[in-house]
C-alpha cells in the first residue's frame, strides 16, 4: 500500500492464484472520498477490503 498526499493506492495479488485487486482512494480537501478501481468493479474492491484480515493474509517475504 502506498499513501501519498490525499491518495491511497493498493495492489494485491491472490496467493496461489491469478486474481488481483487494485485501486486508488482519493481524499479531497473538502472531505470527500473517491474510490477509483483499476480495471475492475467497485464491488470487487469493496468485497476484498471488507473481507481482508491481516491474520488471513499471511507473511510474505520481502526480497532484499
Amino acid at each position: 500500500m502506498d499513501r501519498s498526499t490525499g491518495c491511497t493506492r493498493l495492489f494485491a495479488r491472490e496467493l496461489g492464484g491469478r486474481d488481483i485487486v487494485s485501486f486508488n482512494l482519493y481524499h479531497t480537501p473538502a472531505g470527500e472520498v473517491h474510490l477509483r478501481p483499476c480495471e475492475m468493479s467497485s464491488a470487487k474492491v469493496i468485497d476484498f477490503v471488507r473481507g481482508f484480515s491481516a491474520n488471513s493474509a499471511g507473511a510474505i517475504p520481502v526480497a532484499k
